[in-house]
């Protein structure tokens, strides 16, 4: 095993935990993390998603540029221990406790297809191209 193949393998098994077994990952927005992005810091960008007024079902890791694997709303809620909002009042504080300290979640969407895609950070020069067809840069959402 060759040592990229082999940083790869270990960047998988460091996220394992938040990638649903179950999740397809064909047509899934993706988040996408800086490499080296510490599990918790993971977990704190999928609850800031999970809490979101238009949370997606699926959602497609991606670290370092890297598919890690798919998750789902349902797992992750599961696995980090949140419940979905059940209408006014819910907060999105109160679906998920405590608050990463290092990212937010940035939304964006395709202008030709209306496909999303998520960053932790947001730098004009690498914003998400959309995984459909070549339809070029996402825009802000």
């Amino acid at each position: 095993m060759g040592p990229d193949r082999h940083e790869g393998l270990q960047q998988r098994m460091k996220y394992a935990m938040l990638v649903d077994p179950r999740a397809e990952g064909e047509g899934a927005p993706c988040l996408s993390l800086p490499a080296g992005t510490a599990l918790d810091d993971a977990a704190g960008a999928l609850l800031r998603l999970l809490a979101a007024k238009e949370c997606p079902d699926r959602i497609l890791i991606v670290v370092g540029g890297e598919e890690v694997g798919t998750t789902s709303s349902t797992y992750l809620r599961a696995v980090l221990g949140t419940q979905a909002s059940r209408g006014p009042g819910d907060e999105v504080r109160a679906a998920a406790p405590g608050e990463s300290t290092r990212f937010g979640v940035v939304a964006f969407r395709c202008a030709v297809c209306g496909s999303s895609a998520y960053t932790a950070f947001y730098d004009d020069r690498y914003r998400p191209e959309c995984r459909e067809g070549d339809h070029g840069p996402m825009e802000l959402s």
